[in-house]
């Protein structure tokens, strides 16, 4: 009897103490929906408190390993995304290009003609990559540094100066944007030939003659076959109020309104046919070099005429390389989140169009590859629920779920080779786009994102990293935003990472379950 009741005792023991431990966990994970339910009820109250009017939200917030969502709010419903779109697109860049991906530009020497083949890089003497230069360049000196290059290859001068612009298509501008938008910095024409982020910085001073006069105007890139008219004025009051428009498909623009005071910063409007501008812009400072650019010695009242694109079935030979342009795909994903730039974002989108078709890169071509990378990712029902006319979100036709934006952060979190890329290219509070963002507040985690702003349209998603290591990704999009609301929808966006914040902070020591 006694061996019998010590085996008992023996069979007892590990029982009890699995007991004891499915007990412990059991209260663990009653903690961790206790936690759960709460940061849902303060994330149903920041919504509840908001002044966003009839504006449709959607939420939807999971803990990185854990299929249970934290909080789904409309979070299988489709939005516009705004900027929120350059999360998809960047992600697919890094996916299809790999993280070690180099942009090349080259420039070649073929007899007397010079020959630049873009790449679609849309960092080209980008103003401000330049400034970040040691030491720091403008864009002149960025085309003076080619010219010398090139100047002591071709001393019986330049016959032809060919532009090679063809791995993207010439459909500069998407049909769905906003026409309104076409004079914007933000809405540059994108090509596979890019240079200074195909736009016209334009620096406007009083003019010394007083009130009512034109004020002086200088402009980077120059070229004398960048056309001005300067209806502007001169005025002691109010606040400069100056603005370009451009002529149809030219680089002809005019100038209108007030210039009281010089400007810290440019103007900057979209220049057209940059890889034109591009060769146009090498000829002019090769001729003032003292080489030839086909008949003519220097720059007259057209640009040289053996300035071209190269034509659609084309053969050009390698030639001789003069100079070589690179960027880091990482910088590049960098300007696209952190800084939100449209114009990487839609190059990017063309550009993995090219990789996996080897045709030119479209935003027709490129939208099937992001949607085949997101099917790859995760599932047939992300893609099928996700709308992607642009790379960036500037049109109001693109279409995604909060719970895809969310999972497609997450897939990048949880990848070895692609996470550090992916989620370094966000911004964070105090850089890019975040600047002015949780301005005053003390968040205890390592928040990185991407905002979002169109008309209508508020959009706040990414990760809330803890130091122990647990993370959250969120995704908040508001759309059908009344135009007095847009403050109060962007605030409470931040309201909600912030919410998420607090409560991350608290259940950061608790273990993990579910999966």
């Amino acid at each position: 009897m006694q061996r019998i009741a010590e085996k008992v005792r023996e069979f007892h023991s590990p029982l009890r103490s699995w007991l004891m431990a499915a007990g412990l966990a059991l209260a663990l994970l009653g903690a961790g929906l206790a936690h759960a339910q709460s940061l849902a009820t303060r994330i149903d109250r920041v919504v509840d408190a908001a002044d966003i009017g009839s504006s449709r939200v959607g939420v939807y917030v999971r803990e990185v390993g854990v299929s249970a969502p934290l909080v789904s709010i409309n979070a299988a419903e489709g939005f516009i995304p705004a900027s929120n779109m350059k999360l998809l697109t960047t992600g697919a860049a890094v996916v299809v290009l790999g993280p070690d991906f180099v942009f090349r530009t080259e420039i070649a020497i073929d007899g007397k003609r010079v020959i630049v083949r873009g790449s679609g890089d849309p960092a080209l003497a980008d103003p401000e990559i330049l400034r970040n230069t040691e030491p720091r360049m403008t864009v002149e000196d960025f085309l003076e540094t080619l010219v010398v290059a090139l100047a002591d290859k071709l001393p019986d001068g330049c016959s032809e100066i060919i532009l090679d612009d063809r791995i993207f298509d010439r459909e500069y501008v998407h049909s769905t944007w906003d026409r309104n938008d076409l004079n914007k910095w933000y809405a540059p024409e994108v090509s596979g030939l890019n240079l200074h982020g195909n736009l016209l910085a334009l620096f406007a001073s009083p003019a010394p003659e007083g009130v009512g006069f034109p004020p002086r105007i200088t402009m980077q890139p120059q070229s004398a076959w960048i056309e001005i008219t300067n209806r502007a004025k001169t005025v002691t009051s109010g606040s400069n109020t100056y603005w370009p428009s451009r002529s149809g498909d030219s680089n002809a623009f005019t100038l209108f309104g007030n210039v009281r005071s010089t400007a810290p910063t440019p103007l900057n409007t979209p220049t057209h046919n940059n890889p034109l501008l591009f060769g146009q812009l090498l000829a002019e400072r090769l001729m003032r070099r003292g080489v030839a650019v086909g008949q003519d010695t220097r720059p007259g009242l057209k640009p040289p005429a053996v300035v071209r694109l190269a034509d659609p079935d084309e053969v050009l030979p390698e030639g001789v390389l003069a100079a070589v342009i690179t960027t880091p795909l990482q910088e590049v994903l960098n300007r696209t989140n952190t800084d939100s730039v449209n114009l990487y974002a839609e190059a990017l989108l063309k550009r993995i169009g090219y990789e996996v078709t080897r045709e030119q890169g479209t935003w027709d071509n490129g939208a099937s590859v992001l949607r085949m990378t997101l099917e790859e990712r995760l599932g047939s029902k992300a893609a099928i629920s996700t709308l992607v006319t642009d790379g960036s979100g500037l049109s109001h036709s693109n279409i995604v779920t909060p719970i895809t934006l969310t999972g497609w952060i997450e897939s990048f979190a949880r990848d070895e080779s692609l996470r550090a890329p992916y989620l370094l290219s966000l911004a964070t509070p105090g850089r890019g786009t975040f600047t002015r963002k949780f301005r005053g507040v003390d968040l205890q985690n390592h928040v990185a994102g991407k905002s979002g702003v169109l008309t209508g349209v508020r959009t706040l998603s990414g990760i809330v990293i803890s130091d122990a290591g647990r993370e959250v990704v969120f995704s908040i999009l508001i759309n059908d935003v009344p135009a007095s609301k847009g403050p109060s929808a962007s605030k409470m966006a931040e309201h909600i990472v912030i919410a998420i914040d607090g409560w991350l902070s608290e259940i950061a020591s608790v273990p993990q379950h579910g999966g």
